[in-house]
């Protein structure tokens, strides 16, 4: 049985104070076998993560970090690019100037103008039913459209809802939703990944549920990865070992890896 952990933030990313070598040391400590950070590329104006991502330091670092743990580790560069349907022109930018590993797709804005980080971002569309129904909707453009190697935290909206909004909430009463999401990443040859950053937070599933990610294999889908979307590295491959038994349930005998933004799919056991 093996570990990684595809989604994961250094100090590189404006909201995590955490060294590469801390996060490397604590991937190992886990027993992690590859990991790839992640950082945030962000365009929104309103966001304070957007253009502070220093890429040609960070790929220094990764060096770096290679040299330094590669016998115990390997280091995969990656990008968590928020919109890139949205922001396409200068997503391509950063997507073709440098060699990226692998390449998250993440939807925190629904049309440009609301956060879903904040409670009451809801309140725009009229209840927070409506609001989730945008973000899918949202969220089948940036799976037909946007640049991307694996959609990140599918229905992470609901990863800040509160607790009222979160137990009302199921994934199944939007369905006819998010199978589109999931047909458009099929059919583009990308992935989904499970996203275990909500299970630290004490909530009852990561993102996307375990049916999800059973619609997707039964959809045909094959390329699925693992995220603890740690920033801290007591954070670091949280969670990895619930979702790899919900990537057996709902029927994945492979998971993905990527190296210049080329999968290969390798056996969970």
């Amino acid at each position: 049985m093996w570990f990684n952990d595809y989604h994961t933030h250094t100090n590189f990313s404006a909201d995590s104070e955490s060294s590469m070598e801390d996060q490397c040391r604590a991937a190992i400590a886990a027993g992690i076998k590859q990991i790839a950070f992640t950082e945030h590329e962000d365009y929104n104006p309103g966001d304070f993560t957007s253009f502070f991502f220093r890429h040609e330091d960070y790929l220094r670092k990764i060096e770096v970090c290679r040299k330094q743990f590669g016998r115990q580790l390997i280091i995969r560069s990656g990008i968590e690019v928020s919109e890139p349907h949205f922001f396409s022109e200068r997503a391509g930018y950063v997507l073709n100037k440098f060699d990226w590993d692998f390449v998250l797709g993440s939807l925190h804005w629904v049309d440009g103008k609301h956060n879903c980080y904040i409670a009451d971002w809801v309140d725009a569309f009229g209840g927070w039913h409506a609001a989730y129904r945008a973000y899918f909707l949202e969220l089948q453009t940036l799976a037909a459209e946007g640049d991307f190697d694996v959609l990140a935290h599918i229905d992470y909206q609901s990863r800040y809802a509160p607790p009222d909004v979160y137990a009302q909430y199921h994934v199944e009463d939007f369905e006819d939703v998010v199978r589109p999401v999931l047909a458009h990443v099929i059919a583009r040859g990308k992935g989904i990944e499970i996203n275990t950053s909500a299970l630290r937070r004490g909530l009852a599933n990561p993102n996307p549920p375990a049916i999800v990610v059973k619609w997707f294999h039964e959809m045909g889908g094959t390329i699925l990865t693992l995220g603890s979307d740690s920033h801290n590295p007591k954070h670091t491959g949280a969670g990895i070992s619930a979702a790899l038994d919900m990537a057996r349930a709902a029927g994945f005998l492979k998971l993905a890896t990527f190296e210049h933004r080329q999968v290969t799919l390798v056996d969970i056991d």
